[in-house]
């Protein structure tokens, strides 16, 4: 169950950023127009964490995990978003799968409710005519609010709009059927290892091309807002970051 608290923070960010509650919500592109102070960076994390954030006065950071699907990163980006604007207590998270923390759960009902409105998801279903739902409904819908696979199954099981059997059976021949159905695959796939969105990092490189500060102030700014592996591509297994 949903609590009226999540819908209300969702009803009101979307509402802040001029989109209403029956559009699909292009995630990367909204947060990167409308929160001045975010950086957005991906690389390879272990397979069980999701991604993680962090927030200061002046600046806020999440990072993502480059070895998932571009379906389950968006998810990411909006669960790391409760976590950035809503919780005042804690200045950064690390997140990962199947967590009983209580701030985790919350962040993944207020990403299903701000990618999936319920509203926006009645409409799908009254336009496409969509009784039963098969496994063809299900990679449409997906498709049409960018999600993964497994987020969508999620969103309709709490719903009750399949059973737990459908459940299972929908979790097959994903990729194979979006294909049949003609849909560009890269929703399943991976994105490339390393790299940067948003505001410190465009800034600081914009200052040093320009000829502002040094090559070494450069790399010193990086430096002292991200580790160390963030900026040089090393990621060491042995770190319990990742």
């Amino acid at each position: 169950m949903i609590s009226s608290d999540i819908i209300f923070k969702v009803e009101k960010l979307r509402r802040s950023w001029s989109i209403d509650n029956a559009s699909p919500l292009n995630i990367l592109g909204a947060v990167l127009e409308n929160i001045d102070d975010l950086t957005i960076l991906w690389f390879p994390m272990l397979d069980e964490v999701s991604g993680c954030c962090a927030k200061s006065d002046t600046d806020k950071v999440i990072c993502i995990n480059s070895k998932h699907s571009k379906g389950r990163q968006n998810f990411t980006i909006a669960h790391e978003l409760h976590h950035l604007l809503f919780e005042k207590d804690r200045a950064s998270f690390i997140c990962s799968f199947n967590s009983n923390d209580e701030s985790e759960k919350n962040a993944d009902k207020f990403a299903e409710s701000l990618l999936i409105p319920n509203i926006a998801l009645d409409e799908f279903i009254t336009k496409h005519g969509i009784e039963k739902w098969d496994l063809s409904d299900v990679i449409k819908c997906e498709q049409y609010f960018q999600i993964s696979h497994i987020a969508m199954l999620c969103k309709l099981r709490r719903e009750n709009m399949i059973t737990y059997r459908d459940f299972k059976s929908f979790k097959s021949n994903v990729k194979r059927n979006a294909w049949q159905l003609g849909y560009d695959l890269s929703l399943y796939e991976s994105t490339r290892d390393y790299y940067a969105l948003g505001e410190i990092i465009p800034l600081s490189k914009r200052i040093h091309d320009e000829g502002m500060i040094t090559g070494g102030k450069f790399d010193e700014i990086l430096l002292d807002v991200f580790r160390e592996d963030m900026v040089y591509n090393i990621i060491t297994e042995d770190e319990s970051f990742v």
